[in-house]
């Protein structure tokens, strides 16, 4: 029986997630499809029993509501209770098990590039489901890690559950006029944007000039500007053009959508790696 695959969230138009699935699950022959579904914060409740009742095999989440779903679900794989964050839900026969991509996704990223994650200075932007899960995977692979958010408390709160320092992000952020910010970007060998700042715009979080020249900038936002091309954002052009090591958004998606399939299909760790060019392919081609 044809097996069936979902993604909740709001917006999902621009996800490029099923070119990349329906392009996996044709290589390695299994009979599958990956629907899009577009649900309004109102309709999550709705949307979680209909997975149920569709008999989803499993599904991925996206902003806003990653964190939400982790508290509606049961069973949390540890990656999810770390950071109290699920973007991949697998079903078993005690029901669906929530995991977190987003993490394994950015340090695999990471990796490919070889960037230095122990030890490092980061800071991640932003305080929701993805920002909560990279600062859930950085700190536990022994980076040094500062939350920039525009609400304080949001940020204390997971800061603290991971050891991280939490700080505000001031104002409408452009620029980061804040001396401790400032301070924080400015000490940085690593920089996480987990905003929807600049999705389908020309905007910046953050100033790349305030960024030391041996900083690596991470942007997983991979729809900037309109005629941009895919992946290529404001920031990472900005920060490209100083010389820095970018990572964008579509590489650390293919990742997780990797480290999804694992779950998924039963794979073992790093055993869809040889699909990871095809799948970025896919991507483009959407």
């Amino acid at each position: 029986m044809r097996k069936l695959f979902c993604l909740l969230g709001d917006p999902v138009a621009h996800a490029r997630s099923p070119a990349i699935h329906a392009r996996a699950f044709a290589r390695l022959g299994v009979d599958a499809v990956y629907a899009p579904c577009h649900v309004p914060h109102a309709k999550l409740d709705a949307a979680m029993a209909g997975l149920e009742a569709l008999g989803v095999a499993g599904f991925n989440v996206t902003v806003p509501h990653k964190r939400e779903v982790a508290q509606r679900l049961q069973q949390l794989a540890p990656t999810a209770q770390r950071s109290g964050s699920v973007n991949c839900g697998v079903r078993t026969d005690a029901g669906f098990v929530g995991h977190d991509t987003d993490g394994v996704g950015l340090l695999r990223a990471l990796g490919a590039h070889g960037v230095q994650v122990k030890g490092a200075q980061a800071v991640v932007l932003g305080a929701g489901g993805s920002g909560a899960a990279c600062v859930a995977a950085l700190t536990g692979a022994g980076a040094r890690v500062t939350l920039l958010n525009r609400t304080l408390e949001t940020a204390q709160a997971i800061a603290q559950t991971h050891g991280a320092r939490a700080g505000r992000l001031p104002g409408e952020a452009r620029g980061i006029e804040g001396d401790e910010a400032a301070a924080a970007l400015g000490q940085a060998a690593l920089v996480v944007h987990c905003t929807t700042v600049g999705m389908k715009t020309g905007e910046v979080l953050v100033d790349p000039k305030l960024l030391s020249r041996e900083a690596c900038v991470v942007d997983l936002v991979y729809v900037g500007a309109p005629a941009s091309p895919l992946g290529d954002t404001e920031l990472l052009v900005r920060s490209r053009a100083r010389g820095l090591v970018v990572v964008d958004g579509l590489e650390v998606l293919v990742h997780q959508a990797a480290a999804a399939l694992e779950l998924w299909l039963s794979r073992d760790e790093g055993s869809l790696n040889h699909l990871l060019p095809e799948l970025r392919a896919a991507a483009l081609e959407a």
